[in-house]
């Protein structure tokens, strides 16, 4: 399973997603849009339009895309099957 996380450097929602994550024991890279042109254009060319972050992209064992928009504990636990 591959995830990755879309924040900037101040979101404050984006930083308890990553502790959430963390304590779940999910590793997971976190992609910074507003310090890094090449990564806001990465984010804007997977981003369906949603321009909020935390904006994450989980990419199952499957090889299924699944994009989750905002810190929604339920869709993430539907997912990661938690």
């Amino acid at each position: 399973m591959k995830i990755t996380m879309y924040s900037t450097s101040i979101c404050a929602t984006c930083k308890s997603l990553g502790e959430w994550l963390n304590k779940n024991g999910f590793d997971y890279t976190k992609r910074i849009t507003d310090t890094d042109d090449a990564v806001m254009a990465e984010f804007m060319s997977v981003n369906d339009g949603m321009i909020g972050v935390p904006f994450t992209v989980i990419t199952t064992d499957a090889g299924e895309q699944v994009k989750i928009s905002g810190y929604d504990q339920k869709a993430f636990k539907s997912v990661l099957n938690i």
